[in-house]
């Protein structure tokens, strides 16, 4: 049998009350996306007459064909997508290892290593110290520059430490009775167990490695290199595009600047629609982990 709550004339009022503010919420951060993905799937001569709001009147795919002919888009979208694969698993594992040791009360200089990584979260060592170390290290103009210097996240492993200490400390306990180490409890108990901050944190990681531009464009020189961000910049200046116009059909050809602006949303949705994508199929993962370091941070 179940149980139903009876509901008062003011719950009736907050529920409608909500639920309407909830639809317009998401109208609200919805539909902007929405709009942009009709325009960039109608003809941009068409599109240029207004009037376009639900559907595309002229519906074409000559938009993305102009991206995706470009090679060098291409090839910056493997490149973001392998950055952001490997990026991804190396930095949640080795940001993982990190927070699992901060988290134990008997590692040595615990709360130096803590003081050490919380001063970081505030204070940069500055652009140009920054270059001179990757220089030193020459990771300039090559992949792992993207990887190597993203591997542990302060911030990242607060979550993790978090979780980790509300896990029962009886689980480590009896798995070294049974002669087990540090790394096999780490990789047989804790992560199986950590599934809800594993996913949270994938997802900071993954994000910041899809979205960042700011390591390609200071950082590599060589165009073969760049990632999508630095791409989408490249193409989203009217120069670029403008300089490629001779080789858009000819349709595209008649209105310039309406194909222009087509383009520039076609190109957003290409850098959005992934990462989209990849979010509800985690998102009840992350709003777990979310909780938890919220209440135990």
């Amino acid at each position: 049998m179940r149980s139903y709550i009876k509901l008062t004339r003011e719950d009736r009022i907050v529920n409608a009350t909500v639920t309407i503010f909830g639809i317009l919420a998401f109208l609200a951060t919805f539909y902007p996306l929405y709009y942009l993905l009709i325009y960039s799937l109608n003809d941009p001569v068409d599109a240029a007459g207004g009037q376009l709001y639900w559907f595309p009147r002229q519906f074409t795919f000559d938009n993305y064909a102009v991206i995706f002919r470009d090679e060098q888009l291409l090839n910056s979208f493997l490149l973001t997508v392998a950055r952001t694969a490997l990026g991804t698993l190396t930095g949640v594992l080795f940001t993982a290892m990190g927070a699992y040791a901060l988290s134990k009360s008997r590692l040595v200089f615990r709360k130096t290593y803590s003081m050490i990584g919380l001063v970081t979260m505030y204070v940069s060592g500055g652009l140009i110290p920054t270059y001179l170390l990757l220089q030193k290290l020459h990771l300039l103009n090559t992949f792992w520059v993207y990887i190597i210097p993203s591997l542990f996240n302060i911030f990242n492993a607060l979550l993790f430490m978090a979780f980790f200490r509300q896990l029962p400390e009886e689980l480590e306990e009896s798995a070294k009775v049974d002669g087990s180490g540090d790394f096999y409890i780490f990789v047989r108990i804790i992560l199986p167990l950590s599934k809800p901050v594993l996913a949270t944190v994938a997802l900071f990681v993954a994000v910041n490695h899809w979205n960042d531009w700011f390591s390609s464009a200071y950082f590599v020189s060589n165009q073969q290199l760049w990632t999508l961000p630095t791409i989408i910049v490249r193409m989203l200046s009217d120069t670029a595009i403008i300089e490629n116009m001779q080789s858009l059909p000819p349709n595209m050809r008649m209105d310039p600047l309406s194909t222009l602006m087509a383009i520039k949303y076609a190109t957003l949705i290409v850098t959005v629609l992934p990462i989209t994508l990849v979010y509800p199929f985690i998102q009840k993962y992350f709003v777990q982990g979310m909780m938890v370091g919220a209440i135990k941070a």
